[in-house]
């Protein structure tokens, strides 16, 4: 038997070595482009579950603080949130201006991951039941309430309760 190599055996070598790199660096690539998509669809989810809420919970806010991040690969959304972010800065907030720009920012979002029949008509629709806006109607009357008694009372007197003598006897 010779001992030559012949072509088919190089190449059947590289195959060996390369074939598995290969998929390797492929597997790698579609998970970080997965986990992206993922990251871009879960800030998206949460921008818009929390469109109207007021006060603004923290996972909302948080999810604009991301958005510098999770969309570094797309200009025009961050610009929709520099624009947003400069009206947020402003005191009194401009409600209506803020509405609009918000209402930009999701519509430009909805557009880049996809969903492209998502109008701004629909972003800006928002459901909720008026059992929570009475609610909260409630439970701000309770604080306000609660905060003046606070603030009126100077100490609360305590008592022991009936005749209980809590001092340790000698």
């Amino acid at each position: 038997m010779k001992d030559v190599v012949t072509t088919v055996d190089i190449v059947t070598i590289i195959a060996l070595i390369v074939g598995p790199v290969a998929a390797v660096c492929i597997t790698l690539w579609y998970q970080r482009r997965t986990e992206k998509r993922a990251a871009k669809e879960r800030l998206f989810m949460t921008l818009m579950a929390h469109r109207r809420s007021f006060p603004p919970p923290p996972d909302w806010t948080n999810a604009l603080n991301l958005i510098d991040v999770v969309y570094a690969d797309s200009p025009i959304i961050v610009r929709h949130w520099h624009s947003l972010y400069d009206v947020l800065i402003q005191a009194p907030l401009n409600m209506q201006r803020f509405n609009h720009l918000y209402i930009e920012l999701l519509s430009s979002i909805a557009i880049s991951l996809g969903y492209r029949s998502l109008q701004q008509t629909d972003i800006d629709k928002f459901y909720i039941p008026q059992a929570f806006g009475d609610q909260a109607a409630v439970s701000a009357e309770i604080q306000k309430e609660l905060l003046r008694v606070l603030k009126a009372t100077h100490s609360i007197p305590t008592k022991p309760l009936g005749g209980t003598d809590t001092q340790p006897k000698a």
